[in-house]
């Protein structure tokens, strides 16, 4: 009876490891927005919807660095006044969810290049998300 519970432990634990190594893989497989040449291979994407969403991507990207390059500002200005300003914290934040408000406006666009199979593979690329990422970072 022990050996029974031992061997069913060890192949649930086992089974514990599996499961995640796998999502760990799918979520590190997964097409990203960003990487235009996957994405353009992935979808299938025929000529005229190559020259639309290659624009509408680059300009996702200039959207994304630009973003950085701000909050990098934001943080350095936040530091050196020692004291955290909430009124510059709240601003950054404003500022944050216009920049992917405009990001959500081009993938839309993006989505009105597409045919129905087309935006069922879509649906399964990992698209930038300014406002989860502050989330992760924790507080400024």
């Amino acid at each position: 009876m022990k050996r029974e519970k031992l061997m069913l432990a060890a192949f649930l634990t086992a089974l514990f490891f599996n499961s995640s190594l796998l999502a760990q893989q799918n979520e590190s497989s997964k097409i990203n927005l960003l990487n235009y040449d996957e994405v353009k291979s992935y979808l299938n994407l025929d000529f005229d919807q190559q020259q639309s969403i290659d624009s509408l991507i680059k300009e996702i990207i200039t959207i994304k660095e630009q973003d950085e390059k701000t909050i990098k500002e934001m943080r350095s200005k936040m530091q050196s006044m020692g004291m955290p300003d909430p009124s510059l914290r709240k601003k950054m934040m404003k500022e944050r969810a216009e920049r992917q408000s405009k990001i959500d406006g081009l993938i839309k666009q993006i989505e009105q290049s597409l045919n129905k199979k087309q935006l069922e593979k879509f649906d399964e690329i990992e698209k930038p998300n300014l406002m989860n990422k502050s989330k992760q970072m924790g507080k400024w």
